[in-house]
């Protein structure tokens, strides 16, 4: 059921294995922004489109023209060059996959029942989570069973679109052991209507298991699949597309003492997605392991320090179209650390050094050496401090890095050309200032931000020219429960300018990839969320967002801008026993068909994309 109050998101008991660890990731934390969406707000307002919900319940993403609708969803965070955020899960570290492609839902991975919450971490985060990490990291948190006893349910949704999903899970735990499985099946079958679309199959399942070895150690295995396969038109062709990812992380913790602990780990995920009509067949498999050692000491009455030191080793496979099939050999040596005082002040350091290698091969033939950075330094340095018992302020300085696989292949073969920047390493730098108020039953949080990206691609006749991407915003996030039955929630973004530089010193605007296109800037997007509990059985929510549009300024200067839109979702739940729930929405009330495609001035073309769509649904708990 709908039943939500945001304004604390309880993380989920640890055992005392990883209780160090946890103090130093909460220490850490304290001068870094973020935004949270629960798992149950997630179920309610898009159960097969996670990112949906993202969207509709946080500020930081960017929307950018024609991802608003309800098959897509923007994984990029704050920043404009690069093409999307690595993803982690339960916090290991962030990985890259091959995009879900053609048409249809496009970011199926994990089935939505199983989501406890999904977590913005904004700004850099090399330090912690790796590649990726430009302008933040997308952080899924999966359900465990140490939360469950003996619970079984299944939801089962149905849409005028013709959709259909079937959702399952199941959890349990003892002292010694838990486990929470789930599982997912999908099928649209849209009959051209969206025009494009034939039809979709989603399959998932998903299992996060725990072993309590004995007091002091504890191991976890979480295993995930997914199977998309959508159906569509181009052309006046049908093609097929498919789309495989399988995950599995593995980590052991172990208390030492009441001050120290150790974490081993690893993970591998699979992706890959083939449209054999366009030739295309692109993967990316990644293969990790970490480990690190953690400390918590009382250096005085007033002062306490959380630390740690570790490593990662990190190899990726990068396939497309048969036709580059290269290797990526990264190790890491990290360490973090935080003070606080009097329970208040923290400050904290994180040092990364991760070393690059690549193994290239183009057409069968390996490929020079053609990397420029060998190493790179990152960086997480901040500051937290109440100055009054419900008034916290923060301050930090982080830095990200992205490897950019996808300049083999987009840019053609001119990563391979001398007479270019060859392959040179995405570095960020983000500073960040923000204050939060709390009071009884609300919260307020505003942050502003600089973020500048180095060493982005573009494509220059023929060779890579580095462009500096220079992104500045402000954020305003707040929730509040206004009586015991109405909760409010809302978020702002601005961006106040966008800038890149080519390496020549020459002023690019808002060009950043390609030719002299300049990349479309939402400059004010907004969301908010309503529920209202009528009786203790049935309740209410709407939730909405809002572009003012879109504006991108090319290399010459040229403006073009995209008209803005509104989405807006409306639904409802009713408790029939304490195992049975009824429920109801209305997708897209405004019936919204453009979502910021369409150019200023011009007329829009919305013949045969979907509008309104209308949902029923019921969950059953055992």
């Amino acid at each position: 059921m709908f039943r939500i109050d945001d304004l604390v998101v309880a993380a989920p008991e640890v055992h005392r294995s990883q209780q160090v660890r946890d103090d130093l990731d909460e220490a850490m934390e304290k001068s870094r922004t973020d935004s949270t969406v629960s798992g149950s707000v997630i179920q309610n307002v898009s159960p097969v489109n996670k990112l949906d919900a993202v969207r509709y319940n946080t500020v930081g993403i960017v929307n950018q023209p024609g991802t608003g609708n309800r098959f897509g969803g923007s994984m990029k965070i704050r920043t404009f060059g690069d093409w999307g955020a690595s993803e982690s899960i339960n916090g290991l570290p962030a990985f890259k996959s091959a995009g879900e492609e053609g048409g249809g839902y496009g970011n199926t991975f994990i089935p939505s029942i199983a989501v406890d919450r999904i977590n913005v971490l904004k700004g850099g985060r090399a330090v912690e989570f790796g590649n990726g990490s430009d302008g933040g990291v997308l952080e899924t948190l999966i359900k465990s069973g140490r939360d469950y006893d003996n619970h079984q349910a299944i939801t089962l949704d149905g849409s005028s679109a013709r959709e259909g999903l079937v959702q399952g899970e199941a959890g349990d735990h003892t002292d010694n052991w838990d486990y929470y499985v789930a599982g997912s099946g999908f099928y649209g079958d849209y009959k051209d209507e969206p025009a494009d679309l034939d039809n979709q199959s989603v399959f998932g399942g998903i299992g996060n298991f725990g072993w309590n070895l004995n007091d002091d150690t504890r191991a976890e295995l979480l295993v995930i699949g997914d199977k998309s396969k959508p159906v569509i038109y181009r052309n006046g062709n049908k093609e097929t597309i498919t789309h495989d990812q399988y995950f599995g992380g593995l980590t052991l913790d172990h208390r030492i003492n009441e001050a120290t602990s150790l974490r081993v780990g690893a993970l591998a995920n699979n992706s890959h997605t083939v449209w054999a009509a366009r030739s295309r067949d692109r993967a990316i498999n990644t293969r990790m392991v970490f480990g690190g050692y953690y400390m918590e000491y009382a250096l005085t009455d007033s002062i306490t320090y959380n630390g740690s030191v570790g490593g990662e080793f990190r190899h990726t496979n990068y396939k497309r179209d048969n036709q580059w099939d290269n290797k990526f050999n990264d190790p890491a040596v990290l360490t973090r650390h935080a003070l606080t005082f009097d329970d208040n002040l923290v400050l904290n350091l994180g040092l990364r050094n991760t070393w690059f290698h690549n193994d290239i091969k183009y057409l069968g033939a390996d490929q020079p050496d053609n990397l420029q950075t060998d190493s790179l330094l990152s960086y997480d340095v901040g500051a937290s401090y109440s100055v009054l018992p419900d008034t916290r302020l923060r301050a930090s300085a982080a830095t990200g890095y992205n490897r950019f696989y996808e300049k083999y292949g987009n840019f053609g073969a001119d990563a391979l050309n001398p007479a270019g920047a060859e392959d040179s390493i995405v570095d960020s730098r983000t500073l960040e200032v923000g204050a939060r108020q709390g009071w009884a039953g609300g919260y307020f949080d505003a942050a502003v931000y600089n973020i500048v990206q180095n060493n982005v691609p573009r494509r220059n006749g023929g060779a890579i020219q580095n462009v500096k991407v220079d992104q500045t915003g402000v954020e305003l996030e707040a929730g509040a429960q206004i009586t015991p039955k109405l909760f409010i929630s809302a978020g702002y973004a601005h961006l106040f300018k966008i800038k890149s530089t080519l390496d020549d010193g020459t002023d690019a605007n808002g060009n950043i990839f390609f030719g002299a296109n300049g990349v479309s800037v939402p400059r004010n997007q907004a969301n908010a969320r309503i529920t209202y509990a009528v009786t203790s059985d049935i309740g209410l929510w709407t939730a909405g967002y809002y572009s003012t549009g879109y504006e991108a300024v090319d290399l010459n200067g040229n403006v073009t801008k995209r008209d803005g839109f509104e989405r807006i979702d409306l639904g409802g739940d009713w408790a029939i026993t304490d195992k049975v729930v009824l429920r109801a929405r209305v997708e897209n009330l405004t019936n919204e068909k453009d979502f910021g495609t369409t150019v200023s001035g011009t007329a829009a073309n919305t013949a045969g994309n979907l509008g309104r769509v209308f949902w029923i649904g019921t969950d059953f708990t055992f």
